[in-house]
């Protein structure tokens, strides 16, 4: 399913949400017609490992990510959602972080906070945001 824009009531359009879980069927429902494709087209098997460790790598960048939110899951808590061992999800975040910071670092993200900080400096005025442009999970 897509996003379909629905009217609303005000003439706005909105978007249909799309919960996690019909999220996860499509793309289960992409990988059975990946294998029905593969089937057809054996040479196109080399694509499969790096999807897997696509996957994977998305896996550990959702950790890690998890765990900079301010009400984010414990490593405890994510070991019994996965069934793994906490260690488990400790070395996960661990890569997930490191995977992060190469990403942030390959787009410029990592210099944007210091790029920020330069321009108040040189406009010699004060930050107004005192998450310093980040932004903050609300506590509802």
């Amino acid at each position: 399913m897509t996003n379909e824009m629905e009217p609303s009531t005000s003439g706005k359009r909105h978007r249909r949400v799309v919960e996690t879980e019909e999220y996860v069927a499509m793309l289960h429902r992409m990988v059975d017609a990946l294998a029905k494709r593969l089937s057809d087209d054996p040479v196109g098997l080399v694509h499969v490992e790096p999807l897997r460790k696509h996957l994977g790598d998305a896996m550990n960048i959702a950790v890690a990510i998890n765990q900079e939110k301010p009400h984010g899951y414990s490593f405890g808590e994510l070991a019994k959602i996965l069934n793994i061992r906490r260690e488990s999800v400790f070395e996960r975040a661990a890569k997930g972080r490191m995977l992060l910071a190469n990403m942030r670092a390959r787009l410029g993200v990592s210099s944007l906070r210091r790029h920020r900080e330069a321009r108040l400096q040189r406009a010699v005025l004060p930050d107004h945001n005192p998450a310093g442009g980040r932004h903050r999970a609300s506590s509802s």
